[in-house]
């Protein structure tokens, strides 16, 4: 089967290994992702600077992504360079090119990953018997909703054939909110990123001592606030402990607070794939205190690298993490009960290193997780 995956860097830590588990099935396997000004620096990706020929180019021409030819057929993967950020003559000539290659490939099927980019609708319409969409989040988070991402939402399954959601909790729901048949949702879900387990850095760690560790994109929905409130519930039981965070967006948390405390380290930037590497590997545990989600894309980076998590009971979280031997899960919006888990974790020794050991056993052959990850794909492809 000839598939072309169109998608964004945002995605590229759970495309990378999607794509290599296809193509380790036999079939051919072509990439396209779509960099913005925007989105020039996300997961495994960094673009600055951006290239600025409004092309379809070569994805050998770019250093970012030179370096994961284990896992794309590079000769077979393309960077869309959109340098502009705005719907308008330069984004609609690059649509043109776009419909041009995608032609000249002839795919047998196109998997966009999440809602297509405002230009392909009618695209898709013309493709649509050849189309999946793959839906990382069926409903917005708290605090990103927007009515043009509604009116997005609804107009989708219109331009499809099938969707894979990546969680099965949500999938009533999805298909009740947007009247979708049953039969065209295929439900998969997420695998261990060991993509970064390739670029674990040579360089020396210099975070000294016990810390926990928080990273990805700042937003309210993530609950970092009450991760901090939880972390001056406990701090003074743990003397050497502390607390790392790192991410680029505006803080949705009390500056002021963590300012004060000179064991939370607050990184503001966006990380580089060597400093989650260095940080996640070394820490205790990751905490993902999200106060709605359904799914995260951090746990399975996290357990790539061998990390327990601990985590609210959100999405699909139960569905990933085993309470007790790979993490920890408590209920949402609840500090105290995060302080609870925290102190769980720390105060027997043989905890961290139990729960590390589990997660090492459950993901140590990640590469047949991802085959059996990609046959439920297939599926939706072939249906």
């Amino acid at each position: 089967m000839r598939i072309l995956i169109y998608s964004a860097p945002y995605y590229a830590d759970s495309d990378f290994p999607l794509i290599k588990a296809l193509r380790s099935l036999g079939h051919e396997v072509h990439y396209m992702i779509r960099v913005a000004p925007y989105m020039t620096k996300a997961t495994l990706l960094d673009f600055e600077p951006q290239d600025q020929r409004n092309q379809v180019l070569p994805a050998s021409e770019f250093k970012a992504l030179v370096p994961w030819g284990n896992y794309l057929d590079l000769t077979r993967s393309y960077v869309s360079n959109c340098t502009s950020g705005k719907i308008g003559i330069r984004s609609f000539r690059l649509l043109l090119k776009e419909v041009r290659a995608i032609k000249a490939l002839a795919p047998d099927v196109i998997c966009n990953i999440d809602l297509p980019y405002d230009l392909h609708y009618p695209l898709f319409l013309v493709w649509k018997k050849r189309c999946t969409v793959v839906v990382h989040d069926p409903f917005p988070h708290s605090g990103e909703s927007s009515f043009r991402g509604s009116i997005k939402r609804r107009i989708v399954p219109f331009c499809c054939k099938n969707f894979v959601l990546l969680n099965s909790r949500q999938k009533n729901d999805f298909c009740q909110k947007y009247h979708v048949s049953p039969e065209r949702v295929f439900v998969s879900s997420l695998g261990p990123y060991d993509c970064y387990r390739d670029f674990v850095p040579k360089t020396g760690f210099s975070q000294g001592g016990r810390f926990i560790f928080f990273w990805g994109r700042l937003s309210p929905y993530k609950g970092i606030d009450n991760a901090i409130k939880a972390f001056s519930l406990i701090r003074d039981k743990f003397p050497d402990l502390h607390f790392v965070i790192g991410g680029a967006g505006e803080p949705c948390f009390d500056l002021a607070v963590v300012e004060a405390d000179n064991r939370i380290d607050f990184i503001h930037r966006y990380l580089r794939t060597e400093e989650i590497v260095r940080y996640a590997s070394q820490c205790q545990f990751v905490v993902c205190p999200y106060t709605d989600a359904t799914q995260s894309g951090v746990i399975q980076a996290a357990f790539a690298m061998g990390a327990p998590v601990v985590a609210t009971d959100v999405g699909n979280f139960s569905e990933v993490i085993t309470d007790g031997i790979t993490g920890l899960l408590v209920p949402p919006r609840d500090p105290v009960a995060l302080a609870g888990a925290f102190e769980r974790m720390l105060a027997e020794p043989g905890t961290v290193s139990t729960m590390k050991n589990n997660v090492k056993k459950a993901y140590g052959n990640s590469s047949l997780v991802w085959q059996n990850i990609a046959k439920k794909y297939l599926e939706a492809f072939e249906a």
